[in-house]
């Protein structure tokens, strides 16, 4: 039996997030099947176990610690073509168990690396494109290194991979997306993006009707894009030839900005295809109002510092905030996260979100700035400030949340007494976090708001505390990330 202690919350949160998008990942142009490894006629070169829980299905393969020890699948397809394979695994240990991926015999990918999951519950999913003749297919992943394989789970085979739809398994959507209309995906809060990997020499987006938004090509600096609407070239002048990635993010429709943030899929050359997006390292949800939003800051949610301190640290980040917000629902109408938080939105009648898509590593709340405003009073916030840390703790069982002291300095004395209820009643991975002296004197654009310089300066002292609350911490280097302190 392999075992090791927690090590790694953040790929654990890496592990969730992964999963999730690639297994939901069905629709009218891409189907997927799963094939369960304790299923004939799949083999596993070990045992079935189920001491780990997490797992899909009656078990996994616990396979034997040797170079060379397999598992292998039986696959099929209608058609011939690019599929996506998605491989479903844990590995307890802090050491790469790679594995070469053959297709009827053929080595399609040497020494694919399985990195550690943190633990031996924590599930990831390893995506790769491969090309499979109509009918059967053999699929066999043979350990390279003496320990063996990580446990497998399934294997999941996904075709009509690469036309670029919404149900497209190679684009990742991050955050929160209505994907309820297989043909129209539209993104729900501030700061929800979507990323993916392309051939070819040009990228259009497909849109319903006019909207604002920012894309980054390569990993360049962000574009932003005024009034697009149908078929919106992204290339106007026309890349070198070759691989590519992706990052679309719509303006934020709110207030006075009625755009229409509706991803139809995305056009490319003839001849090229999609390619499988970055795995998530892990998430980090920010919960706020009009602060977190970005207003007031040159690019919005993409210069706020939830969206600074995700890309410092490299991971996936979320931004469930709207202006105005206030953490209580009240009688005049101000919209309270304590109940919007489950939204896929902050609209009215909004569709509840499935937290299955994704697992955040650490929520961060920022709320109380505009509740003082529509007369809730300290006994209602505290109140409130419980019940959503209850809430989100039943949505993320093992995230760290993080309360922050409003800039303002409004509420503190609740925040805190909100933090402590939860710490007394066994919940310690709740944390009240002293913002004071975070944003400079020229950091803010008016009263309230900070600037670009505010928002960079709250980032910078953001993200260290982000880092330490994921195990192993994270240390930011602009844009990348390294991993510090591994528990061996």
């Amino acid at each position: 039996m392999k075992w090791v202690p927690k090590i790694s919350l953040l790929t654990a949160m890496t592990a969730a997030l992964a999963g999730a998008l690639i297994a939901s990942a069905t629709g009218a142009h891409a189907a997927t099947t799963r094939y369960e490894v304790e299923s004939g006629p799949a083999v596993c070169g070990g045992a079935i176990a189920s001491n780990h829980p997490g797992y899909s299905g009656s078990g996994f393969c616990d396979t034997t610690n040797a170079v060379g020890s397999a598992v292998q699948f039986t696959v099929s397809t209608p058609t011939a073509g690019t599929a996506t394979l998605a491989i479903r695994y844990a590995n307890g240990t802090t050491t790469n168990r790679p594995a070469d991926i053959s297709v009827n015999g053929t080595t399609v990918r040497s020494g694919l690396s399985f990195e550690g999951t943190g633990a031996w519950d924590v599930w990831a999913t390893m995506s790769l494109p491969v090309q499979l003749n109509a009918g059967t297919a053999t699929v066999r992943l043979a350990a390279t290194t003496a320990g063996g394989l990580g446990n497998i789970d399934y294997v999941e085979v996904a075709t009509g991979a690469g036309d670029g739809s919404p149900t497209d398994p190679n684009i990742r959507f991050i955050g929160r997306w209505d994907t309820r209309n297989s043909t129209a995906y539209v993104p729900g809060w501030a700061g929800a993006y979507l990323k993916t990997g392309f051939t070819g020499t040009t990228v259009k987006l497909k849109q319903r009707n006019t909207i604002d938004l920012y894309y980054s090509i390569d990993g360049g600096p962000d574009v932003y894009l005024q009034g697009g609407q149908g078929t919106v070239n992204l290339t106007p002048t026309p890349l070198a030839a070759g691989n590519h990635s992706l990052r679309v993010s719509y303006r934020v429709v709110a207030g006075s900005y009625h755009g229409d943030a509706v991803f139809q899929g995305l056009v490319l050359d003839l001849g090229a295809r999609t390619l499988p997006a970055e795995p998530s390292r892990g998430m980090v949800e920010f919960v706020g109002d009009s602060i977190t939003v970005g207003t007031t800051t040159s690019k919005n949610a993409l210069t706020a510092y939830g969206w600074l301190v995700g890309e410092q640290l490299g991971l996936d980040h979320m931004q469930v905030a709207q202006g105005g917000a206030c953490l209580v629902s009240t009688a005049d109408g101000c919209v309270g996260l304590d109940q919007r938080f489950v939204k896929v939105s902050a609209a009215d009648g909004a569709a509840d979100y499935d937290f299955t898509r994704y697992q955040a590593g650490v929520v961060v709340i920022n709320l109380g700035t505009n509740d003082v405003g529509h007369g809730v009073s300290t006994t209602q916030f505290q109140s409130s400030y419980v019940g959503l840390l209850h809430t989100i703790r039943g949505k993320y069982p093992n995230a760290a949340i993080l309360a922050l002291k409003t800039f303002r300095g409004r509420y503190v004395p609740q925040t805190q007494a909100a933090v402590q209820t939860v710490n007394d009643a066994g919940d310690r991975n709740v944390f009240f976090i002293n913002t004071d002296g975070w944003v400079p004197q020229d950091g803010l654009s008016d009263a309230v708001h900070p600037n670009d310089l505010g928002h960079r300066a709250i980032a910078a002292k953001l993200a260290p505390i982000v880092a330490a609350h994921l195990v192993p911490a994270l240390q930011p280097i602009g844009n990348t990330h390294r991993e510090i302190g591994a528990t061996p």
